[in-house]
């Protein structure tokens, strides 16, 4: 039996190695330009890391408040659903992807989304019973306020007095013979919780199509007002320090580094920064402790703390913190919570 702190101790390494792995994808798609060859890879990687950083949130800390949402690339979900069909299914189905490029993000629980759309898959290979085609594309729509889905097959059909009951729990035209996915049901509860629509239009025999529109997530764009704001991070893990650091200097913010927070509080006496990224856990000096100290040297500056396990009820009373950032994070959430904070 693996202890509490134990628990929680591996969640916080293991949410390191996830965030540096993400960190790293954000960068790659900076420098290196998208390519059919290499962008679906980066996709794979991508939500691999998202599902097992959620599983490692069930299961090893799972004393998290709310749904623990995240802004999601859907494109890069989607590309990897298909990757996966598509090369069990390569002699029956022909896949078709026109993914936007600027596509905004959404918000929620990356395996929620996974999950919609490898059900909306399966059941459009299963409506196929010979040779077919599924179409999937995204799009923002209304300006860029929502984000729009689309699936559609060349399969048999929803006939037309079924379609208004699909979204039945107990409603089925398949014969139980094995599992399908987590059923229609379970998939508008999904996006109706994510305060999205599902709409559904087909014939018997001509194929059906399922359309989901989701509020996009606020953007996360560069200014003008961040040439000269300077942000401290005080990150122990060295690979991801200066994946941040890169990063962010790629926004025009200039960075001063430290490796815990001792170091940190050494460089704020020399300088003010306009930010703070501080990890929780950290050697010489953690998190927790260095924001304490800060306040009793009565230095005011903005802080986002980084915690890779969830925080007691007791530590959350006491974080002097603007915001709290769950790792793993991809770098649009946390520029989202610089921008907010600095400009």
């Amino acid at each position: 039996m693996i202890s509490d702190s134990s628990s929680k101790h591996l969640a916080h390494d293991l949410n390191n190695i996830f965030t540096r792995i993400l960190n790293s994808i954000d960068l790659l798609r900076r420098k290196v330009p998208a390519s059919q060859e290499v962008l679906p890879l980066l996709n794979s990687i991508e939500a691999g890391t998202y599902l097992a950083s959620e599983m490692v949130g069930e299961n090893l800390a799972s004393k998290t408040d709310g749904k623990n949402s995240r802004r999601i690339n859907l494109n890069s979900i989607i590309s990897d659903a298909v990757r996966s069909f598509s090369i069990q299914h390569k002699d029956k189905i022909d896949f078709k992807l026109d993914l936007a490029s600027d596509l905004k993000f959404i918000l929620g629980k990356y395996s929620d989304y996974y999950r919609v759309i490898l059900n909306l898959l399966a059941n459009s290979v299963e409506s196929i019973s010979d040779t077919g085609t599924i179409s999937l594309s995204t799009r923002n729509a209304d300006n860029g306020a929502y984000v729009q889905f689309l699936i559609r097959d060349s399969g048999s059909g929803i006939a037309q007095e079924n379609i208004s009951q699909i979204f039945d729990e107990s409603f089925s035209t398949k014969e139980k013979k094995h599992a399908s996915g987590i059923g229609l049901s379970s998939v508008k509860k999904i996006i109706d919780d994510n305060e999205g629509t599902v709409l559904v239009s087909s014939k018997a025999g001509k194929g059906a199509e399922f359309k989901i529109i989701l509020p996009a997530a606020p953007p996360a764009e560069a200014n003008s007002l961040s040439r000269g704001k300077t942000i401290l991070i005080a990150e122990d893990e060295d690979v991801l320090r200066e994946l941040l650091a890169e990063l962010l200097e790629s926004y025009n913010y200039s960075v001063l580094p430290a490796s815990n927070g001792r170091e940190a509080l050494d460089i704020m006496k020399l300088r003010r920064p306009d930010l703070l990224i501080v990890d929780r856990k950290m050697p010489a000096l953690d998190g927790l402790d260095f924001l304490e100290e800060m306040a009793e040297l009565n230095y005011k500056v903005p802080v986002i703390l980084a915690a890779g396990s969830p925080l007691e009820t007791s530590e959350k009373e006491k974080v002097k913190a603007e915001r709290i950032i769950n790792k793993p994070y991809n770098f649009e959430e946390l520029l989202s919570l610089v921008h907010e904070l600095i400009g």
